[in-house]
């Protein structure tokens, strides 16, 4: 398989080194050197590394790789497919044209304040189109849901992704949720289909309603700590064993809910006797 770097800068030449690894050392082909009196530099190799059948595809740490606007990298070539990986995980090097970060601005343009990061991207064949077309699946599927669920659905999900949207407009709603879908179009299903999205609502709830308060970095209902954190809290909830202090906690959170839900006694009519 052949990949190639984009760059929308079409004349830029780019100069890189070798990465280090993960653990911070050198990845196993990449080799360290030692300088002769005239600046010349040369791999440091085992005995065994010198007989290795791999010894024609060793780097060495200092090896200037010089790319531009549609240099390929043919990843059939074991040499070739090492200088790749020697620099695949830099941060001028996108996965896709379109590539976002965490906060879902975009790798390479980045967003209204900045430019992103990066400067080039990889252009597989037939890969890219791939991605877009399962990405636009998925926000199609986002949006349905959306369009689908009623209005207080709506503010309850905008009220998950930590946006209070209560008093907008219903139409505010609804453009807020379709540009998260467009954005993380899978955060959006998971909102919609995770078994975990009422529990999590109610951790919201409980917090501001002080049902539950945090005391020394955990969330405690009365004498109960529950956890540090919103999974943590999820996880003490979702125990069998502790059923009876999430029932507890719904009813002082849900007053409303759980009285309307309870079966009013029968009354008992005496026939009067003749």
């Amino acid at each position: 398989m052949k990949i190639t770097l984009r760059s929308p800068y079409k004349v830029k030449e780019y100069h890189f080194q070798p990465l280090k690894g993960a653990n911070g050392m050198n990845l196993p082909f990449v080799k360290k050197v030692r300088y002769d009196h005239n600046g010349n530099s040369e791999m440091i190799l085992s005995e065994a590394e010198r007989n290795s059948p791999e010894r024609d595809y060793f780097i060495p740490e200092d090896m200037d790789i010089v790319v531009t606007e549609g240099t390929t990298f043919d990843l059939d070539n074991p040499y070739e497919k090492n200088l790749w990986d020697a620099i695949k995980d830099s941060e001028l090097i996108a996965p896709t044209r379109d590539s976002r970060d965490a906060n879902g601005d975009l790798i390479i343009d980045g967003n209204k304040y900045r430019y992103g990061r990066a400067e080039l991207y990889v252009d597989i064949p037939g890969e890219q189109s791939k991605q877009s077309v399962a990405k636009r699946m998925q926000i199609r599927k986002a949006w349905t849901y959306i369009e689908e669920d009623s209005v207080d659905g709506r503010l309850t999900k905008c009220k998950l992704l930590g946006k209070n949207l209560r008093n907008a407009p219903a139409s505010d709603v609804q453009e807020y949720l379709y540009t998260e879908a467009e954005k993380h179009p899978e955060k959006i299903i998971d909102l919609y289909t995770n078994g975990d999205t009422a529990l999590r609502l109610l951790c919201i709830d409980a917090k501001e309603k002080n049902v539950v308060r945090k005391v020394g970095g955990l969330f405690t209902y009365g004498e109960s700590v529950l956890g540090a954190t919103d999974d943590a809290m999820i996880l003490f909830f979702k125990t069998p064993a502790n059923k009876g202090i999430l029932d507890l906690i719904k009813k002082e959170t849900y007053p409303e809910f759980i009285v309307g839900l309870e079966t009013p006694a029968k009354k008992t009519t005496k026939t009067p006797k003749e």
